[in-house]
């Protein structure tokens, strides 16, 4: 008898496991936290020293903002987290 509650308890830690089923959210978080990584190694400080913001996303590709004091810089990131570049627009 003790059986089923185990094994209600293993079914129900498989389904939290899922990759698959992580929401928007966290990806745009993990897209931030790439940005922020990858601008931070840029410019020689600490990632707490940078502050990314989610902008949008075109055909797979999130467009991240990250801000070092005044200076703006903008990542391309792609469903997986990985940056794919980055640029310092003007203006």
């Amino acid at each position: 008898m003790r059986r089923a509650p185990f094994l209600l308890s293993v079914l129900t830690l498989a389904a939290c496991m899922d990759p698959t089923a992580a929401p928007e959210a966290d990806l745009r978080m993990r897209q931030q936290a790439a940005c922020a990584s990858t601008i931070a190694a840029h410019i020689n400080r600490s990632v707490t020293e940078v502050a990314p913001r989610w902008l949008s996303e075109t055909n797979g590709i999130a467009t991240v903002e990250t801000m070092d004091g005044t200076r703006r810089h903008l990542c391309s990131v792609d469903g997986s987290a990985r940056v794919t570049g980055y640029s310092h627009p003007r203006g």
